[in-house]
């Protein structure tokens, strides 16, 4: 029998995110991560803090400072991610979140490409399917910035001038929800919503990394990805 060696598929390094895209995201990510144990404590605290003793009385204060200040990051985040997406002076990537009718098409292949293990079209930086997504999770983010913001607005000093520059910003969703319990029902449906798009995204690439050997993950470290070569 005569012994068939294959060759491995050779492939090249190239560039596809710079510093401040990598840093924003690990900002974004890192801030998910506090948001969301934080923000379920808060909603569901005897879910995992008993009650009745003297060492427990603080930690819904100290809870609520963590996920504030983890929200602050998130919102810094996300705004200056926007401005890039626009003014970048590396790569202005806003048409690939849209949802054109071709965008739409080649995130349909990709997700056929999925299902069938086949290899997708290669993406410098994000393919149709992914900026769909990142679409999705960033209106995501921005409705539990708006509804959260007036879920905190509650507990300022009605004295203050940012609280009337919360109020000014925020009252409105009160009003198209239909009310407060409304606000505080749709902040934590986006929480979960939120969790599921996280997994799903993360599995995702490293699926994509074990599977075609592309660097999906090693390219948000150090800014690197591959490429086959014909």
């Amino acid at each position: 029998m005569i012994a068939r060696h294959i060759s491995p598929q050779k492939k090249k390094l190239v560039y596809v995110r710079n510093f401040s895209n990598r840093l924003l995201h690990w900002i974004i990510f890192f801030s998910v991560l506090v948001l969301l144990p934080t923000g379920y404590y808060m909603g569901n605290p005897t879910g995992l803090v008993g009650e009745g003793e003297a060492y427990q009385a603080t930690v819904m204060a100290d809870i609520r400072l963590y996920h504030f200040f983890a929200a602050m990051a998130l919102d810094v985040a996300i705004i200056v991610r926007f401005y890039l997406a626009f003014m970048s002076l590396y790569h202005r990537d806003w048409y690939e979140l849209l949802p054109l009718p071709s965008r739409v098409k080649g995130a349909i292949k990709i997700v056929k490409s999925y299902m069938t293990f086949s290899k997708p079209p290669f993406y410098r930086h994000v393919d149709p399917f992914d900026g769909l997504l990142f679409l999705a999770l960033h209106l995501t983010m921005v409705l539990q910035l708006l509804t959260g913001f007036q879920l905190y607005v509650h507990a300022l000093p009605a004295d203050y001038w940012w609280t009337s520059l919360i109020h000014l910003s925020t009252d409105w969703i009160t009003f198209v929800l239909g009310g407060d319990q409304a606000v505080r029902w749709v902040h934590h449906v986006m929480m979960w919503i939120t969790v599921s798009g996280v997994i799903f995204h993360v599995y995702i690439q490293v699926a994509k990394t074990i599977i075609w050997r592309d660097g999906h993950i090693a390219a948000i470290v150090g800014g690197y990805k591959y490429r086959d070569v014909e």
